[in-house]
């Protein structure tokens, strides 16, 4: 699911160049492939619903340590050398001194980007969604607590309280260059995409017959709020669907839902559907996920882009781009960010899952 979910992120962004016989047809390609940025929406669907599979009945006060720290394993190393290398190429370069490097190489490895709209496609543009990520694995905790201790009922203010307490923030910080509009709050913030993440995890509480039909019923669900994305953008003449408020509105609460119910039906039936996101192939591309997602628009797209524009221009960009993208992924993956992990992991062996 997550190698399907950076594919459509990658079509998003890089879309097909194809000849279309009319000119209605060329404007519903480009408008579909610019709505595959739900690619993100599923991803943080789905790690709501893994992580609340995997650590609700675990995890407690004694190993929320532990949590984090193989979260950290697992999230931060590679971004980190990206994120370095991104800035290492461009430090003493003309239109960009040091005193400017320093600060903005400082809000990247830190992550600070993330909650400001001036700042969060900087360096590796993709990795604004870690803090969105990072935001939900500190929440975590606090959410089986509430559960256990009431209901799973509980979890539906924590959304509301999230987004109010963004709000206000915008209210109060806007003018300090963080949180600087309601709008990115609600597109690029935890404050506005926390209700992803919930949905996903309470899906992955609910008993596994309480929707026979969850698998088609999902599918279908993801398909029409695609659909609806999709006319919101040509409705409204946009260039994504996500800038306006319906667009949002589907986005992060319709689709979570449909995705919800989805991976519900594919963890409680077996189905076709389920056996081919399951095999070896899907797998290791999803293995290798993480790094291709943060590589497909960063310091190595753009190298690649430019040599095949100078040395090769008859090759077909997009094709190429995503083969090399994908063995830099998989080298990234078996070469530093899986060894990364378990030497940290080895290095600091905190008990717990």
């Amino acid at each position: 699911m997550r190698a399907l979910a950076a594919l459509l992120i990658f079509i998003a962004h890089y879309p097909p160049v194809l000849s279309a016989p009319n000119p209605l047809l060329e404007r519903a390609i480009d408008v579909v492939t610019a709505e595959l940025h739900i690619g993100v929406s599923i991803f943080f669907t789905l790690s709501g619903y893994l992580l609340s599979r995997r650590y609700f009945s675990t995890l407690g006060r004694h190993n929320v340590g532990a949590f984090l720290w193989r979260r950290f394993a697992r999230i931060y190393p590679l971004y980190f050398l990206l994120c370095s290398i991104s800035f290492l190429r461009v430090y003493g370069r003309p239109g960009f001194p040091a005193s400017n490097w320093w600060p903005e190489y400082l809000l990247n490895i830190t992550l600070l980007k993330g909650f400001s709209q001036r700042w969060y496609l900087t360096g590796i543009p993709p990795a604004w969604s870690l803090v969105v990520e990072e935001s939900f694995y500190l929440l975590l905790p606090v959410l089986v607590l509430l559960a256990r201790r009431f209901s799973l009922k509980v979890w539906l203010a924590v959304p509301v309280i999230l987004l109010a307490s963004g709000l206000l923030l915008s209210l109060v910080l806007r003018d300090t260059g963080w949180m600087e509009s309601y709008l990115f709050v609600l597109q690029a913030t935890f404050f506005g995409r926390a209700g992803e993440f919930l949905i996903g995890a309470a899906f992955a509480q609910m008993s596994a017959t309480r929707f026979p039909h969850a698998t088609s019923l999902g599918l279908g669900g993801m398909l029409l709020a695609l659909a609806a994305l999709v006319g919101i953008h040509a409705g409204f003449n946009l260039s994504v669907s996500i800038h306006i408020l319906p667009g949002l509105l589907v986005n992060n609460w319709v689709l979570p839902l449909a995705t919800g119910l989805f991976l519900h039906g594919l963890a409680a039936h077996q189905s076709g559907l389920r056996t081919f996101l399951s095999s070896k192939p899907l797998l290791v591309a999803g293995y290798c996920s993480y790094a291709f997602y943060l590589l497909h628009l960063s310091f190595f797209s753009e190298f690649v882009l430019a040599r095949l524009h100078r040395h090769a221009p008859s090759w077909p960009p997009t094709p190429v781009l995503f083969l090399l993208t994908m063995g830099a992924s998989l080298g990234l993956y078996y070469l530093v960010e899986k060894p990364m992990r378990l030497w940290l992991l080895h290095l600091f062996p905190l008990s717990g899952r």
